[in-house]
């Protein structure tokens, strides 16, 4: 199988429920003040789930899996004790917002499941 933007994906495809959680955390945290500091759990969960879904990317042949890494290395960051999540600016939500689309793009394509019959 070739590399294409989106990748293989089942003949019958429904949703990766956990790409579209993903994407409602990610899309709800763009909202949420995190003046006192960004939690690091949030941090781990970004990075760590944005690791995976490069990986099934690069299984499924998508070239679309590649945004995944540039736009997770901002949540190394507040790891690293640069915080750029502390004031809502462009930063904060120009980040959570791709993120947020990236998770909900791949829930769609590559990362669909086989739809279950009834």
């Amino acid at each position: 199988m070739k590399w294409t933007l989106f990748g293989k994906r089942p003949k019958t495809p429904a949703p990766s429920w956990t790409a579209a959680v993903l994407a409602f955390i990610f899309a709800s945290q763009t909202f949420i003040d995190s003046s006192a500091g960004y939690a690091a759990y949030m941090s781990y969960l970004a990075f760590g789930s944005a690791l995976w879904f490069l990986y099934l990317g690069i299984k499924a042949k998508a070239l679309f899996s590649f945004l995944f890494l540039p736009t997770a290395a901002l949540w190394l960051m507040p790891l690293l004790g640069t915080d750029p999540f502390i004031k809502m600016n462009l930063v904060t939500f120009g980040a959570h917002t791709l993120l947020a689309l990236l998770f909900g793009v791949a829930a769609y394509t590559y990362a669909a499941r086989e739809r279950v019959k009834k």
